[in-house]
C-alpha cells in the first residue's frame, strides 16, 4: 500500500514536531527508517468450526482511515485460526479481538501498511480465567525521564504467575517511545520505563483460575502492555508514532510473536494457550 509523497512529508513533519529535532548526526532519511506509524483496531472475528475466518467487524470503521480498512479486508478474511484450549472446541464462534496496523516509511518516498500483530481473545466461564485480585498497580512516571523530556511509551511486560496468585518471574519483552535523541538517551529513557514498571509488576496479584481448561497448569504466563503519556492519547483510528525498542524473547512465545503489539493497554494476554493465528498476519493470496 502506498501513499504520495507529500502525504509522507506531512507525515514526517507531524513527527519531527511530536519527537523534536532529531539527534544532530541524522538525517531526514534515517529518522524516516526509525520510526514508525501505528494504530490499535478492535473488533470481532466470526470463526468457523474449522477455524477459518468467515467474518468480521471492526468498531468504529468511519473513524479508520480507508486505506487501513482496504489492507484489512485484504488479509483478515484469509486468517485461520486454532482454538486450542478454548472453552468449546470444534464449534463455530465468535470472538472479540484487536489488530495492530502500522505504516513503514520507505526510501522511495512511499508508505507500505503492514499488519503487526493480532490478539484473540479467550473466553472463559466465570472461575476459569486468570484474573487480577484488585486493580494492577500502575507504575509511576519516571522522574528522571521527565527531566530529560516529555516522553510517552509503551513497555510490554511479561509475567509468571503462580497457583498462588503471586508473579513468581517477569520479563521486559519490549519498550516504544515516541522520542528520538542520543543513544545513550534513548537507552537511559527505556531503562527508566522498564525499571518502573518492573517494580510495579512484582507487586501484582491475580486469582488463578479454580477450573476449566486452565485450572490444572501450575503457573500462566501472561503479557500486559503498560503506557506511560504525556499530553493528549491519540484517538482511535489515529496514527500514533513511536522509536520501535529491541525485542527480548520469552520462554514459551515463540508462536505468539505476532500478539506482543496487539493487546489493549492494561489488558491481561495469555502467553502459549488459547486461540491464535496458525496463518500468517497477511496469508498469500490464492
Amino acid at each position: 500500500m502506498g501513499n504520495t509523497l507529500p502525504g509522507v512529508i506531512a507525515w514526517l513533519m507531524l513527527c519531527l514536531l511530536m519527537f523534536g529535532a532529531p539527534a544532530a548526526a541524522d538525517d531526514v532519511a534515517e529518522f524516516r527508517k526509525q520510526v514508525v506509524g501505528t494504530m490499535l483496531l478492535t473488533g470481532t472475528l466470526a470463526i468457523a468450526a474449522d477455524g477459518s475466518v468467515i467474518g468480521y467487524a471492526i468498531n468504529q470503521p468511519d473513524k479508520v482511515p480507508p486505506e487501513v480498512l482496504r489492507h484489512l479486508a485484504r488479509h483478515v478474511p484469509r486468517w485461520k485460526v486454532t482454538m486450542a484450549d478454548a472453552s468449546s472446541p470444534g464449534e463455530a464462534t465468535e470472538r472479540r479481538f484487536s489488530v495492530r496496523v502500522m505504516a513503514i516509511p520507505e526510501e522511495s518516498g512511499y508508505f507500505r501498511l503492514s499488519l503487526a500483530g493480532a490478539n484473540i481473545v479467550q473466553q472463559h466461564k466465570p472461575g476459569e480465567d486468570i484474573v487480577a485480585d484488585g486493580r494492577l498497580r500502575r507504575p509511576e512516571y519516571p522522574r528522571a525521564v521527565l527531566r530529560l523530556a516529555d516522553v510517552s511509551g509503551t513497555v510490554y511486560v511479561a509475567v509468571k504467575v503462580g497457583r498462588d496468585g503471586k508473579v513468581a518471574d517477569l520479563v521486559i519483552e519490549q519498550v516504544n517511545l515516541n522520542f528520538i535523541g542520543e543513544e545513550q538517551e534513548i537507552a537511559q529513557v527505556r531503562a527508566e520505563f522498564a525499571a518502573h514498571t518492573a517494580a510495579a509488576a512484582r507487586q501484582w496479584k491475580f486469582k488463578m483460575p479454580k477450573g476449566g481448561p486452565l485450572a490444572e497448569y501450575p503457573f500462566l504466563e501472561a503479557r500486559v502492555p503498560v503506557t506511560y503519556i504525556v499530553g493528549a492519547a491519540p484517538g482511535y483510528g489515529e496514527w500514533e508514532y513511536y522509536l520501535p525498542g529491541p525485542r527480548r524473547a520469552v520462554s514459551g512465545a515463540e508462536d505468539d510473536g505476532v500478539t506482543i503489539a496487539a493487546g489493549e493497554s492494561g489488558e491481561l494476554q495469555l502467553i502459549g494457550v488459547g486461540p491464535r493465528l496458525v496463518t500468517p498476519l497477511e496469508p498469500p493470496a490464492g
